[in-house]
C-alpha cells in the first residue's frame, strides 16, 4: 500500500516539474508588433506583451497614422527600407531578422525598425 502511494505521489510530482518546464520552454507567449508608416519613415514598436491585440495597440500608439503594422510571437521582427520600397520579415534573433528583412528588400536597403521579445 505505501508503494502505491509514493508511486502516486512521485506520478503527481514528475507532472507538474514536467509542466514547469514547459513554462519555461515556450508556453509563455510573448507578443511583439512593429508599426511603420510607409510614407513617412514613422515608427513603433512594442515586445513582451500577453496578446497580439494588447502588442500591435501599442505599436500603433506609438507611430500615430501608420498604414503597416506586422506582428510576431517570441521572435524578432525587422522592417528594412530604401525610397521606393520595404520589406519585412522575422527571425529567432535581431540579426536574423535584418538579414531576412534586407535580402527581401533588395540593394540600398536598410533597417528601420527591429524589435524582439525577451527569452525567458
Amino acid at each position: 500500500m505505501r508503494t502505491a502511494a509514493a508511486a502516486g505521489v512521485l506520478l503527481v510530482l514528475s507532472a507538474v516539474a514536467v509542466d514547469a518546464g514547459a513554462v519555461r520552454h515556450g508556453k509563455r507567449q510573448l507578443w511583439g508588433s512593429i508599426a511603420y508608416d510607409s510614407r513617412s519613415g514613422a515608427v513603433g514598436y512594442a515586445v513582451d506583451r500577453k496578446t497580439r491585440r494588447e502588442a500591435e495597440s501599442e505599436a500603433f500608439r506609438q507611430c500615430g497614422d501608420c498604414d503597416v503594422i506586422r506582428s510576431f510571437r517570441d521572435n524578432c521582427g525587422a522592417i528594412a527600407e530604401n525610397p521606393r520600397s520595404f520589406a519585412w520579415d522575422t527571425g529567432a534573433s535581431r540579426e536574423i531578422a535584418e538579414r531576412k528583412a534586407l535580402q527581401k528588400c533588395g540593394g540600398e536597403c536598410r533597417i528601420a525598425v527591429w524589435a524582439c521579445t525577451t527569452e525567458e
